[in-house]
């Protein structure tokens, strides 16, 4: 074999072997619901209709059959479609459910409060998360998702503090709601800022459609790390 072939593929263990430090090889997640377009508040008489989406054991969207409940439906009542009606002054939880195959019950709750004034749902919703690596190589920071006001797209800010290698090959970034895997999640792009601030916009996506960002060294598939979206 020739010299030169035999240093490409050196480079090339080398690469695969610094993108893996604790790599998952179980791309299982828990399964989960979301209130998609949850509300604070809703005002006394007015109807509104929660919309969910149930993800599986893999993080991908599918179809599934809801159960919606009130804590206290004298205050606040909710019909099989997710439709709330607004009855009284008070505040009530709604937790939407539905049950696995094997009869495991999931589960998500939201806190809604009746208001006798107009309800105020207004302003942008911002979540935020820390960004870690799970490689041999440097990535860290904070980062912000937030809403654009008046715009179905959000605005991914990452802070100061963030700091990449950028001798990794093929570095990108995706949003995922497996952090284990990028087999549906939805790429963003190569990485291309390496240190300090800068932001993405990202198009058409809502608030609640993703759990995770996830740094993926693209040519080798081997994630390098990830982000949690949190509220």
């Amino acid at each position: 074999m020739k010299p030169t072939r035999l240093f490409f593929l050196a480079m090339v263990l080398v690469a695969v072997s610094g993108c893996i430090r604790d790599d998952f090889l179980n791309d299982r997640v828990e399964e989960r619901i979301v209130i998609n377009n949850l509300i604070r508040e809703i005002q006394i008489d007015d109807t509104y209709e929660l919309m969910a989406t149930f993800f599986n054991f893999i993080g991908e969207s599918e179809t599934a059959s809801f159960t919606w409940e009130s804590s206290d439906p004298s205050i606040l009542s909710i019909d099989n479609n997710g439709v709330l009606t607004a009855l009284v002054e008070g505040t009530a939880t709604i937790t939407v459910s539905t049950s696995l195959q094997d009869g495991t019950l999931v589960t998500e709750e939201a806190s809604i409060d009746v208001v006798t004034e107009e309800a105020n749902n207004d302003g942008p919703i911002v979540k935020s998360g820390v960004i870690v690596t799970t490689s041999s190589y440097t990535l860290m920071g904070d980062f912000t998702l937030s809403e654009i006001e008046d715009s179905p797209n959000l605005d991914l800010q990452v802070m100061g503090n963030y700091e990449a290698s950028d001798n990794l090959p093929g570095l990108y970034l995706y949003l995922s709601n497996n952090p284990n895997s990028i087999d549906v999640a939805l790429e963003v792009g190569p990485v291309t800022v390496f240190n300090g601030e800068h932001n993405y916009i990202l198009e058409d996506i809502g608030i609640n459609d993703y759990q995770y960002l996830l740094y993926w060294c693209k040519p080798f598939s081997v994630k390098v790390g990830h982000g949690e979206i949190e509220n």
